[in-house]
């Protein structure tokens, strides 16, 4: 099974729908979040960006919060996917503690299962 199956696993066995909210994405705790980032670095897969939700009891709500990741100039896909990946967990550990559970969302250069 290669990394990105395992993300896909990942997503499916420990991701939080955000159906209620009308989208497609599948949001993940810090910790799992955290995991995910390093399965998509090993899997040479760049990390564009997220979003950030807050889950309090059942309800799931918009956090307003997001971060991205672009190429540099004269950045090869390497660089950039170790950048991307960096940034991202920066940003996921970084996050504020608060009454409400964080919820990330980690928008990736291809699809999971490509």
């Amino acid at each position: 099974m290669n990394t990105l199956q395992q993300f896909q696993i990942l997503l499916t066995d420990k991701g939080v729908l955000l159906d209620p909210l009308g989208l497609r994405d599948i949001a993940l705790e810090r910790s799992d979040a955290l995991v995910a980032v390093s399965l998509l670095q090993n899997a040479s897969c760049a990390i564009l960006g997220g979003d950030v939700y807050f889950k309090r009891d059942s309800k799931i709500e918009i956090a307003y919060a997001n971060w991205h990741s672009d190429p540099k100039v004269g950045e090869n896909h390497e660089e950039f996917v170790q950048r991307s990946c960096l940034e991202t967990e920066n940003y996921i550990k970084r996050f504020p503690i608060s009454d409400a559970l964080p919820l990330f969302v980690l928008v990736t250069e291809r699809q999971p299962m490509e």
